[in-house]
C-alpha cells in the first residue's frame, strides 16, 4: 500500500492507466489494436478532445486535406498492417479511424500549414557506453493533453515486446520506453527537418516497426527508411551493450555510436539539416548542459536530467517548474535503461532523488515476467 501511494503522489506529470496485456498470432493486428482501443476508451476519448482545435484546423484546410490523404495512402502501400493496428484502437475506442491516424500522424501533418507545426521542446537523453558504465537517462516530454500513459506486454507471433505507450497511438510508436524480447530497446526524440514529404513514413509508424526487429542490423535497416519529416532515435543491444544515436530527415541518416557521455535534445546535432526547426527549449536544455560536468554514471545523469536551474527553459518540467516560470512542456516520465543491469527503471518524481517507480527486466525467461 505504501508503494502504491508513493506512486500516486509521485506520478504529477503522467496519469498511469492499468497494465495491457495481449497474446495472438502474427496476423492479429487489428484485434491487438480493437483490445487497447476497447481497455482504454475513455482515455483515448479524452485525448482526442484535447487536441480537437488542431484537428479542426486540419480537416478543415483543402492543402491538409490533400496532405492528409497522400501520406496515408503512402502507409496503405508500405504499412497496412500499421493502419490495421490503428483501425483496431479506432473501432475499440469509438473513434473515427481518420481522427486516430491524424493525431499519430500530427507532426508530420503540421507541415501543411505553418500555424499548425509543433514547438520543439520534446524529450531529453543523456547516454553512456564505456567500459564502466552503459546506460541512457530519458525524459519523456509532452502536453499534458497527452498525459495518461499505460504499459504493454504483447506477443503478437514472433514478436514479444514491451512499451510505456501513450493512449490512443501504436505500441512504440509514442511511447517514454520500449524493447523487445530480443534484446533491442529505443527512446525517442522529435526532430523538424525543413519539410515533409508525403511518400515517406511517419515517425509512430517507424518505431512501431523498431518493436519486430531481432537484431541490431534490422532495426537499423527500419530506422533507415525514408521518413516524411525526420526523428532521433537512441538504439540499444542489451545482449551486446551497445546503444547508438540516430538522427534521420526524410532519406539521410547518421549514426553515432556512444561512448563518451552525449546528450540530445530536439535539433540536429550530427546530420546537416539545412532550415531546420529550432526552439528555445532545445537550445536552452543544450546550453545547460555544457555548463554541468559530463556524468559517469547512472545517479549522475539522472541528476542533469532533473535540472531545474534554467527558469524558462529546464531540463525537466514539473508543477514546480511551471510555477516557476517554466515555459515549455511537461516531463511525463523518466526512464533509466541500463544495459549492465538489464533493467529499465521508471523514476518517481525528479529523477535527481533517484526513486525508481516501478523496474523492468529487459530479458526475461518467459514472455510475460518482465515486471520487478
Amino acid at each position: 500500500m505504501a508503494r502504491l501511494l508513493l506512486f500516486l503522489l509521485a506520478c504529477a506529470g503522467a496519469d498511469m492507466l492499468p497494465d495491457f496485456h495481449f497474446r495472438g498470432g502474427n496476423e492479429d493486428h487489428y484485434k491487438l489494436g480493437f483490445e487497447i482501443g476497447r481497455r482504454y476508451e475513455a482515455a483515448i476519448k479524452a485525448r482526442v478532445a484535447a487536441h480537437e482545435t488542431s484537428l479542426k484546423l486540419i480537416f478543415s484546410h483543402d492543402g491538409c486535406q490533400q496532405h492528409f490523404k497522400d501520406l496515408l495512402a503512402t502507409h496503405q502501400r508500405l504499412v497496412p498492417q500499421l493502419l490495421l493496428e490503428l483501425q483496431g484502437i479506432a473501432e475499440g475506442s469509438k473513434v473515427a479511424f481518420e481522427t486516430l491516424c491524424a493525431i499519430s500522424l500530427q507532426e508530420e501533418l503540421g507541415y501543411c500549414k505553418p500555424d499548425l507545426r509543433r514547438s520543439a521542446d520534446h524529450c531529453s537523453d543523456y547516454m553512456l557506453c564505456n567500459a564502466e558504465h552503459c546506460l541512457d537517462a530519458h525524459n519523456e516530454d509532452g502536453d499534458l493533453a497527452d498525459k495518461q500513459l499505460f504499459a504493454a506486454f504483447v506477443q503478437l507471433g514472433a514478436s514479444n515486446f514491451t512499451v510505456l505507450n501513450y493512449a490512443g497511438d501504436l505500441l512504440g510508436g509514442m511511447s517514454a520506453l520500449a524493447f523487445n524480447a530480443h534484446g533491442l530497446a529505443f527512446s525517442l526524440n522529435w526532430l523538424g527537418p525543413a519539410s515533409c514529404d508525403t511518400s515517406g513514413l511517419g515517425r509512430n509508424f517507424v518505431s512501431r516497426m523498431l518493436l519486430d526487429a531481432q537484431g541490431w542490423d534490422e532495426a537499423k535497416a527500419i530506422i533507415s527508411q525514408k521518413h516524411a519529416i525526420g526523428h532521433n532515435y537512441q538504439l540499444m543491444d542489451f545482449r551486446h551493450r551497445r546503444i547508438a544515436n540516430f538522427e534521420v530527415a526524410q532519406d539521410q541518416v547518421s549514426e553515432r555510436p556512444i561512448r563518451e557521455a552525449f546528450f540530445h535534445a530536439n535539433q540536429y546535432q550530427t546530420l546537416d539539416a539545412p532550415g531546420q526547426i529550432l526552439g528555445n527549449s532545445s537550445l536552452h536544455r543544450l546550453a545547460r548542459v555544457k555548463q554541468l560536468p559530463a556524468p559517469r554514471s547512472a545517479t549522475e545523469a539522472l541528476c542533469i536530467l532533473g535540472d531545474q536551474e534554467d527558469i524558462s527553459y529546464p531540463i525537466f518540467h514539473d508543477e514546480r517548474s511551471h510555477r516557476l516560470g517554466d515555459l515549455s512542456d511537461w516531463t511525463l516520465a523518466t526512464a533509466l535503461f541500463n544495459l549492465d543491469q538489464g533493467t529499465v527503471d521508471v523514476m518517481a518524481g525528479n529523477p535527481k532523488d533517484g526513486a525508481v517507480q516501478r523496474q523492468f527486466r529487459v530479458l526475461p525467461s518467459a514472455p510475460f515476467s518482465v515486471v520487478l
